[in-house]
């Protein structure tokens, strides 16, 4: 009976003294990423227009499709952790080539777009949260190349705010 308790506290002592304590639990942070399924394709977006302004928070990524720049975001007057329903104002989705527009949304009023929420760390400014975006094609240069509807669904977002 002595030799099982022997054996189980040199496994315990080796599985202890194999990891430093220095590497062992640190983990690398994670860079700031806004990911959703557009339209049901996978879409990616860089997040640095994120800042925050007073109590407002908005959060706002570009992605380069070909020659054409995407530009989407949100805000929402910050009240901690939870669930925003977002208003009319507080959305936007465009479309632009060398800085001009090429097609310009607005919220699809049928449908509520919102953001929770699920993480702030305050003192490095690192907001996390999920969003659901819906919008409706009202202008388009290019009749026919860019979709009637744009659904921003399963979003995430980790941005760190500038103020």
């Amino acid at each position: 009976m002595r030799y099982p308790w022997f054996m189980l506290a040199i496994a315990v002592m080796l599985l202890f003294s194999a990891c430093k304590k220095k590497d062992c639990c640190n983990f690398p942070v994670a860079p700031d990423f806004m990911l959703a399924q557009k339209n049901d394709i996978k879409w990616e977006a860089d997040p640095s227009g994120s800042n925050l302004l007073g109590d407002t928070i908005t959060i706002s990524g570009k992605t380069n499709t070909g020659s054409e720049e995407e530009q989407v975001g949100f805000k929402i007057v910050f009240d901690g952790l939870g669930y925003y329903t977002l208003k009319t104002n507080e959305k936007f989705y465009r479309i632009t080539k060398n800085g001009a527009s090429l097609a310009e949304y607005q919220p699809d009023p049928t449908h509520l777009s919102s953001v929770t929420i699920i993480s702030y760390n305050q003192t490095d400014k690192i907001l996390q949260g999920l969003f659901e975006l819906r919008f409706l094609k009202v202008n388009d240069n290019s009749p026919g190349s860019h979709p009637n509807k744009v659904f921003f669904g399963e979003g995430k977002f980790k941005v760190t705010l500038k103020y």
